[in-house]
């Protein structure tokens, strides 16, 4: 089993709530949030439930849909209610605020959601997600979206970070050299799927395809799995909500469930995270994942 690296999330304070998913390094949980006394108005005359008020001045450090306040108030009404009530609600208990919203920033690339991706690069800011974490997300969707896509979304990203002062580039994470890169990727496979799965894997590879099976193992793992910045429950989790995000990938989605069982993710924060994901998601993504989850975890938990 692999561990958490150091530098990254914390145990202790995970223990002392019963939540997993604590990062290390701390900062006030939101920052400075100047919220207009009129949007304040708006949303009350939209009658948006006080819970849902308190957490969208806590998150946003503009209020991003100010237009759809005024041009589509009753679908603002009906998503913030849902999306800031409802369905948050049942996420704060089983999973972190800072766990929450990197999985909802994952699926913003997976739905090609360029203006919620920059939404949520802010949010994550503003819930003390660090910026190496949040480019750790980013980097975890290369082998998954592609560098065609992914591209886009980090430009996007370092200009939120040079609008909020933040230096770059940032520090590197990587920890593999080109001569160790296979064999560190091969560790990793077995330690998230199962001691053997690399070597299965080799296997079972069709002739002539025996390639694929190597880059998966050198670059999908090797190059991004072996980084630091995150530890790996959150990498294995992100790669999750990623893959249901997209929804065409379901073998690979059950596969990656399996994977978030054994870093110890347990069923009732799976169902959580997903919870949080559906207003940005939708119902088939998620009953999708959701099937991913109960063949990973068929026992009542």
């Amino acid at each position: 089993m692999l561990l958490p690296e150091k530098g990254t999330f914390a145990g202790d304070e995970s223990k002392k709530s019963g939540k997993m998913f604590v990062l290390l390094e701390k900062s006030p949980i939101f920052a400075h949030i100047n919220i207009k006394k009129s949007r304040t108005i708006a949303m009350k005359e939209l009658k948006i439930s006080e819970h849902a008020r308190q957490q969208i001045r806590k998150l946003f450090s503009q209020r991003n849909s100010v237009n759809t306040l005024k041009r589509d108030p009753e679908l603002t009404q009906i998503f913030d209610n849902f999306a800031f009530d409802e369905a948050l609600k049942l996420t704060e208990e089983p999973v972190l605020e800072k766990t929450r919203c990197m999985c909802i920033l994952a699926s913003t690339i997976g739905c090609n959601a360029m203006h919620q991706f920059k939404v949520y690069v802010d949010v994550c800011l503003n819930v003390g997600v660090k910026p190496r974490e949040i480019r750790e997300v980013i980097y975890q969707t290369v082998p998954y979206v592609g560098f065609s896509k992914m591209i886009d979304f980090l430009l996007e990203m370092n200009e939120v970070f040079e609008d909020n002062d933040i230096k770059l580039p940032l520090d590197n994470q990587g920890t593999t050299t080109p001569e160790n890169r296979r064999e560190k990727g091969r560790e990793y496979i077995d330690g998230i799927f199962g001691a053997g799965t690399a070597a299965q894997m080799e296997k079972d590879a069709p002739k002539g395809q025996e390639h694929i099976v190597e880059f998966l193992e050198s670059y999908c793992f090797g190059d991004f799995y072996t980084r630091n910045g995150i530890d790996m429950q959150h990498r294995e989790l992100v790669t999750f909500c990623l893959l249901a995000s997209m929804g065409v990938a379901q073998p690979q989605l059950e596969s990656h469930g399996i994977g978030c069982k054994k870093m110890k993710i347990s069923k009732t924060e799976m169902v959580a995270v997903l919870t949080g994901m559906l207003p940005y998601i939708g119902f088939p993504k998620t009953l999708n994942a959701l099937t991913a989850v109960n063949k990973a975890y068929p026992e009542d938990e």
